[in-house]
């Protein structure tokens, strides 16, 4: 856990020694050790973050008061605790060794004293090691949910997303489509150029994928040369379009491997959630819909009928 000093220059509170003549909250602390054992105990309950950051300021204010109390996350985002932000604050960054845990800002309509912000230095001690664990729990949760090559999503952080995604369709009442995705005659581009080029491939097309998508539009890796994309609040006709618009986007684009230049295409199918759907149903309807555009001679986009496909049975009659 580190600070900054009027001059801006670091200061590192881990090897620091508190000097206080602010005796009440000083005995407070080093009199009861319960408020140091029952914070360590607490703190260490949870992996999430916003949980960890809320218990940390709700035993902070028993001994220090303040009127808001923010915790700026390494991602950006913040978690808030009390009202109003106060016309005087504190700053405090988080840090273990070389690892950037975030920052803390306490505010009030008072001026803090010297000796409160040793206090809040002393228990800001308990508050990295929880913070800590936290992050890397979410960052190997997060690793365990994307695909290595590409950076998308993978299956397993799809079937989360799509379960996710539809309950909030339902309950908001608004369109929910997804898109298939398939490069065409993938195994060509592997026995021509190999599957160091095939992988190159792969990853212009999630690049690609990722910067025609909108910014709430999720992308996943379904397959070895197979991607999914779930648009939210977008119909049928909203969902082909920006397929075709995807579709011409990558067939007048080229990768570059090596001394060769590349061209490809990809075949799309489009299925809209509705009502009654099972997870199954939607993505049997998007399947069927990407085989017709590859029926269709690849390089097409076409929409899914708006009830599941059955199998074609052939009948055989057995002579006698």
């Amino acid at each position: 856990m580190d600070s900054r000093d009027k001059s801006g220059n670091t200061i590192d509170f881990r090897h620091a020694k508190i000097v206080s003549t602010y005796n009440d909250l000083n005995l407070q602390i080093k009199d009861n050790d319960d408020v140091i054992s029952r914070l360590t105990r607490r703190l260490q309950t949870s992996l999430d973050i916003t949980e960890i950051v809320s218990m940390f300021a709700t035993e902070l204010k028993e001994i220090v008061d303040f009127s808001q109390f923010c915790y700026e996350h390494t991602d950006g985002e913040s978690t808030i605790v009390g009202g109003v932000s106060g016309a005087h604050s504190c700053h405090f960054n988080l840090a273990m060794d070389t690892m950037r845990l975030g920052s803390m800002k306490l505010s009030r309509r008072q001026r803090f004293a010297e000796e409160e912000l040793s206090i809040i230095e002393y228990l800001a001690s308990t508050l990295v090691f929880p913070v800590r664990n936290a992050i890397l729990y979410q960052q190997a949760l997060s690793s365990a949910m994307k695909d290595e090559l590409t950076g998308c999503g993978n299956r397993r952080a799809l079937q989360s997303s799509l379960h996710r995604e539809t309950e909030r369709a339902l309950r908001h009442k608004y369109p929910l489509s997804i898109m298939m995705i398939d490069i065409d005659h993938f195994k060509a581009i592997n026995d021509s150029y190999g599957h160091p080029c095939g992988d190159t491939v792969i990853k212009d097309l999630a690049t690609l994928l990722k910067k025609q998508c909108r910014q709430s539009d999720l992308c996943f890796r379904y397959g070895g040369e197979e991607f999914l994309i779930i648009l939210d609040e977008s119909d049928c006709k909203q969902s082909l379009a920006a397929a075709e618009r995807i579709r011409k986007h990558i067939m007048h684009s080229e990768v570059l491997h090596e001394a060769a230049r590349i061209k490809y295409t990809v075949s799309i199918g489009v299925a809209c959630f509705n009502a009654g759907d099972t997870l199954d149903q939607l993505m049997t309807r998007a399947d069927q819909a990407l085989y017709r555009s590859k029926n269709s001679g690849r390089n097409c986009s076409s929409l899914a009928r708006a009830q599941t496909e059955a199998p074609v049975k052939t009948q055989v009659k057995m002579g006698i």
